[in-house]
């Protein structure tokens, strides 16, 4: 299988002259600073995921809300992408939370890869405990202040149009339906939603996955809806996102996420099982 942007360690030297990023965020509040300097890929540039890949907004956007392309274009280039850059990304968390940062670079053409299996994939030769610092690049001027409508679909249109959408939520099936929730409003799901945490889609990628989850991601990929994504705050949505691409199916994303959807209080949230 072609697994796309997804690469995996023993890929990593085709890539010519990349950019390294090493984007380790937590929910639980750990700091993903001291995580990098315990053991990271040599020449890998530590990225926080709050200053560069979102920006305060009211609720209603959620809680990662997307900063606009010319604000994380001066952002990134700081660590040393450029607009013809190949980019490595990668993280301690399968790839799940270094799929924000390449969402956001693949959006505006940047070349971009995520390292399959994260850090602790990697060979231990080629861990370093030693920070690395990017050559900061001049920033390029996006072609648009917003992002590419083609890319993202926002909550008026998961209103008005969800018949056009099949709605994939990548958040663990528990918090899908409503039996936990740490941190939203209220548990649950947007109605209609299917669930498919991005874990299952990777598992399959790597082989590893049961025989009801390909068939089930082979239903919804060819489902001739148009896909979107969600997760809770828009970042392990895009590893959904990532993951579809790599199956040779685009996804949008819809960067509010169940935070957004359901921080306003007349909005219907469900917790039935949907198929879609």
């Amino acid at each position: 299988m072609d697994t796309g942007p997804l690469i995996k360690p023993e890929q990593i030297p085709t890539l010519i002259d990349p950019v390294i990023l090493d984007v380790r965020w937590y929910l639980d509040g750990r700091d993903g600073y001291t995580s990098y300097l315990q053991g990271h890929y040599a020449g890998a540039v530590f990225v926080d995921l709050d200053a560069v890949a979102t920006e305060p907004a009211p609720p209603t956007a959620g809680r990662h809300p997307l900063p606009p392309p010319a604000t994380f274009v001066r952002s990134i280039a700081e660590l040393g992408v450029g607009q013809t850059s190949q980019v490595l990304i990668m993280d301690d968390a399968r790839g799940s939370i270094a799929a924000r940062i390449w969402w956001m670079l693949d959006a505006l053409g940047v070349e971009a890869y995520v390292l399959l299996g994260g850090v602790q994939s990697l060979p231990e030769a080629d861990i370093c405990l030693t920070p690395c610092h990017g050559a900061p690049k001049a920033p390029w001027t996006p072609s648009t202040s917003e992002w590419p409508e083609n890319r993202t679909v926002n909550t008026d249109e998961i209103e008005n149009q969800s018949s056009r959408f099949l709605l994939l939520d990548a958040r663990a099936h528990e918090r899908y339906l409503g039996n936990e929730e740490p941190i939203d409003r209220v548990g649950g799901h947007i109605p209609g939603a299917r669930s498919l945490p991005w874990q299952r889609v990777l598992d399959s990628i790597e082989g590893s996955s049961s025989d009801s989850t390909r068939a089930e991601i082979r239903t919804i990929l060819e489902d001739e809806r148009e896909l979107v994504a969600y997760c809770g705050s828009g970042v392990t949505a895009c590893a959904l996102v990532l993951a579809l691409r790599a199956y040779g199916r685009e996804a949008m994303l819809y960067p509010a996420s169940y935070s957004g959807w359901s921080s306003d209080t007349s909005h219907p949230v469900c917790t039935d099982i949907c198929d879609g």
